[in-house]
């Protein structure tokens, strides 16, 4: 099991859209429904049921990624209103990697090479386009 606290730590920094929780809610559905390969597989779906929730203000979120090498990151979306009473901002973290195991890899399991590779294809293939989705500003944050 891989508990999904504030304290996990996270992959990369965390990814400030400078929008509503509800509006990146809705980009994200507009994301799946546009790039379904982005969905969990029914054959991935086992990896998904190992992680506990243990943070009231985060929202679990899973993207899927087929091509080499073939991936499923652990992403939460943090509600900032909830957390500082800013309804302006949302973000999201990388929390772990998947690759076709049991086992999800954290930040301390990966080189710097692979971190970079985790943190290069979620911003050009998630976050791209959710600023697009969200019209919004998007800032890293650590």
């Amino acid at each position: 099991m891989l508990a999904a606290c504030g304290t996990m730590g996270q992959i990369g920094d965390s990814v400030r859209f400078s929008t509503s929780t509800a509006k990146l809610e809705s980009a994200l559905d507009s994301l799946y429904k546009n790039y379904p390969e982005y969905k969990i597989p029914a054959t991935w779906a086992k990896y998904k049921s190992s992680i506990v929730k243990a943070s009231p203000f985060t929202e679990d979120k899973f993207f899927y990624f087929k091509s080499n090498p073939e991936e499923l990151y652990y992403v939460v979306l943090i509600n900032d209103s909830v957390m500082t009473d800013d309804s302006a901002r949302t973000r999201l973290a990388i929390r772990a990697v998947n690759r076709g195991s049991d086992k999800w890899i954290l930040e301390s399991g990966l080189d710097n090479d692979e971190e970079e590779a985790v943190i290069k294809r979620f911003d050009d293939e998630i976050v791209s386009k959710l600023r697009v989705y969200t019209k919004s500003k998007v800032l890293k944050e650590e």
